[in-house]
């Protein structure tokens, strides 16, 4: 467990910078990574107190977490760098994208662990249209979450996808840890009584 432990440690010094650009910049992306780095943080924090003991559980959250954080963070920086030149306020333009192709790629995940029948074309067409607005950044529509949504429950058919994927799951785990991910803002309308 102290490789994986190490193996964050190294993942937060490299990434933490871009990390905290996404979230100072209240990027979709920051919002997707939160969760899973939330959980890996407090894992290690507890673990290192002595706070925390961990078990088979834990360990198989660590992995996990550690492995969707690897694979869906590099593929944004692979995006910053290539696409955008590493400017953090050109990516930005396209956050919204990016996250829709990770997205496609949690749904296409999702149904082949489930060993689910899919319409492979129409999701790598999916993948494809998104990667071109990205690739060519051309502009993005503001009805492109609509689309999204309505190719997905094309992709899955007759499927009923009742998807609960990584972020969900580790968004669970926070909250049975007892780590409070998003705080509710009181709103007044009217005079504050």
């Amino acid at each position: 467990m102290d490789a994986l432990l190490n193996e964050f440690i190294s993942w937060k010094k490299e990434n933490q910078p871009l990390y905290l650009d996404l979230k100072a910049h209240e990027s979709l992306l920051f919002d997707r990574f939160y969760p899973v780095f939330t959980v890996l943080d407090h894992i290690l924090q507890e673990t290192t107190a002595k706070r925390m003991k961990l078990d088979s559980d834990l360990i198989k959250i660590f992995d996990v977490g550690l492995a969707f954080l690897n694979d869906q963070f590099e593929s944004c920086k692979i995006y910053l760098s290539t696409n955008f030149h590493n400017d953090i306020h050109e990516l930005m333009k396209y956050d919204s994208v990016i996250n829709y192709v990770l997205f496609a790629e949690d749904v296409r995940y999702e149904l082949e662990e489930k060993q689910r029948k899919y319409d492979k074309d129409t999701l790598d067409k999916l993948c494809d249209k998104l990667e071109n607005i990205i690739d060519k950044q051309l502009p993005v529509d503001g009805n492109l979450g609509l689309y999204v949504d309505e190719q997905i429950r094309v992709i899955c058919g007759d499927n009923e996808l009742d998807f609960y994927g990584i972020i969900d799951i580790f968004s669970d785990i926070a909250d049975t840890l007892g780590i409070t991910l998003y705080e509710d803002e009181e709103i007044v309308i009217g005079k504050d009584i």
